[in-house]
């Protein structure tokens, strides 16, 4: 039997850095000028190297203070923090390295970082040294993700896109997959991951799988001596250019924006199709932000009408209302309004009924654009950087939806006179169904109640029906729908009191169990056109996927139906 591997080195975490001209610009320009901080450049083996070490210091911690009046004792304690950072080139700067991995860069300076990567390996404190716009953001995960066990992942860090945005971390000591985690499906981004991962050609492996971290950073056992780092660090940039396991890859496929220089150059994107009034950007329904999804009968603006008294407003936000109001600011100007701005909505026409808090404009706001050959998209107010195979995913998943067999369901025309309180009216009565617009159900779990749809047909189908100009009406439309059938299928009371609202209005409702037969979706355009999937944000389609694909586990059908007009019919 082999003897196991002596290790002789130590855990280090490592950081990955982008966009350097020079080592240096590794490091925040404050710590640079810092008297505190040494800092130099070297050479480790062949490789270019800038190291800066030294501490933080305090004269006084800040607990002293409330501490000595507490006890009316002199308490005085300072502290130091040590910090540290090594900061080395990807490729060797000259020959004669031992490292077969590097290649020679005749052009490169004592200085330089080779295609302006490097390697930051930090002690101590040392990641407070480094300056975030330069990280490689979740460097460390896709370490984890091409070497990790499939079936051994110990802890799971998820923001879920959906109608209840969440960030949650679960852990399963033993490990398992993807599905024990209950992850896996779309509109999922992983911050975080702690498996048990294979890295045999580490210096320091034992031949074990050993216990990974991988977020931004990546923590792992490295050698001691100039060689070993170096033949570690290639390791690691071997397998940051191989492809994931394809039981792993959902894991990378949408990834958030954490790097404060693209989040500003994304916010710039933003600025242009502000001024311009050009690009894909427009109004999202921010259901999450909202308490219940009742209908709101007007809204409030606060801060977006520059000069002018923000007062209530009737229906709901559009956008054109939302571009009047920043095309009033100077170009420039519009993005730096989107930030003080504020929506509120109302159940009543006066605006004294709040369903929501004041919501900032940049969580409304909907955008999607390219940047060096990559896609990404504005969603709750933050950046997201979608994998090419995620979006042609979701595309795919989305119009198979739209393409679902509806023949059954013939819906009469929608005259370009009617509101959608009379083509409400009229749906129920063409259907054999009630109408239940603006009829809300109220329970112990939404005492303010919610809208259970517009029209109950009898057997047993939920129809929400919605004019759907633009993309925010049709997030809202899914939003209402998704919040209806969740309470419905969860709360007996709910079910109760729908029975009870749809038999006092003549209706039967002895097909509605446990749960909703179907629900669908109806919408309508002006003009002869329809809505088609190609049109949707990307994270509406994200939504639209999660919860049909939800509902249909628990047995409830979703369908799509454009509604069509006179011009459509004839």
């Amino acid at each position: 039997m082999a003897a196991k591997k002596t290790q002789s080195g130590r855990r280090t975490t490592i950081y990955r850095l982008t966009g350097l001209d020079e080592l240096r610009d590794a490091i925040r320009p404050k710590y640079l000028e810092d008297e505190r901080f040494r800092h130099e450049s070297v050479e480790v083996g062949e490789r270019a190297g800038f190291l800066i070490t030294g501490a933080m210091t305090k004269d006084r911690v800040e607990w002293c203070s409330p501490l000595a009046a507490l006890t009316g004792s002199a308490v005085a304690i300072d502290s130091k923090t040590p910090a540290g950072a090594l900061v080395l080139a990807s490729k060797d700067n000259g020959e004669g390295s031992d490292d077969e991995a590097s290649t020679v860069d005749d052009e490169e300076t004592d200085d330089g970082a080779e295609d302006g990567v490097a390697y930051a390996l930090t002690y101590g404190m040392g990641f407070q040294l480094l300056e975030p716009s330069r990280l490689d953001n979740l460097f460390g995960q896709r370490i984890a993700i091409r070497t990790a066990a499939p079936d051994k992942l110990r802890s799971l860090t998820v923001t879920t896109m959906d109608d209840r945005s969440r960030t949650s971390r679960a852990t399963i000591p033993q490990g398992d997959g993807l599905l024990g985690f209950g992850v896996g499906d779309v509109g999922e981004a992983v911050s975080r991951i702690v498996a048990n991962a294979n890295l045999p050609a580490l210096s320091q492996s034992s031949g074990e799988p050993l216990q990974l971290r991988g977020a931004d950073a990546l923590n792992v056992p490295i050698g001691l001596s100039a060689r070993d780092v170096l033949a570690d660090l290639a390791e690691i940039e071997r397998i940051l250019a191989t492809e994931p396991p394809e039981q792993l890859k959902i894991l990378e496929q949408l990834s958030a924006v954490k790097n404060p220089e693209m989040k500003e150059r994304l916010d710039q994107q933003l600025s242009e199709v502000l001024d311009s009034e050009e690009g894909k950007v427009g109004l999202a329904w921010p259901h999450e932000r909202v308490d219940e999804n009742g209908t709101p009968d007007s809204w409030k603006p606060t801060s977006l009408w520059p000069g002018r008294r923000n007062t209530v407003r009737q229906g709901q936000p559009e956008w054109p209302d939302i571009l009047s109001a920043l095309t009033e600011e100077t170009a420039g100007q519009r993005l730096a309004r989107v930030d003080r701005a504020k929506i509120q909505l109302f159940r009543d026409a006066k605006g004294e009924d709040a369903i929501s808090q004041a919501i900032p404009l940049r969580r409304w706001l909907a955008f999607e654009c390219e940047l060096d050959g990559h896609a990404y998209a504005l969603y709750d107010g933050s950046w997201y950087q979608i994998h090419h195979d995620y979006a042609e995913n979701i595309n795919e998943r989305t119009e198979a939806i739209f393409d679902q067999n509806v023949d059954d369901l013939d819906f009469p025309r929608w005259e370009p006179d009617e509101d959608e309180e009379a083509y409400n009216k009229k749906l129920a009565n063409v259907r054999g169904g009630v109408c239940l617009d603006r009829k809300l159900i109220r329970t112990d779990l939404h005492p303010r109640g919610f809208e259970a749809c517009d029209v109950y047909l009898p057997d047993g189908t939920l129809v929400h029906v919605k004019k759907t100009e633009k993309s925010a009406a049709a997030s809202h439309l899914l939003a209402q729908a998704l919040v209806s059938t969740d309470a419905l299928c969860n709360d007996k009371q709910a079910r109760d009191e729908l029975r009870a609202e749809i038999v006092a209005r003549g209706g039967d409702a002895g097909e509605l169990g446990m749960r909703p037969t179907r629900v669908v979706l109806a919408m309508h355009r002006t003009e002869g056109r329809h809505v088609t999937a190609d049109e949707l944000f990307t994270f509406t389609k994200v939504n639209l996927v999660r919860q049909a694909t939800s509902l249909k586990e628990r047995g409830v059908d979703v369908r799509i139906v454009a509604v069509e007009g006179p011009e459509q019919a004839d």
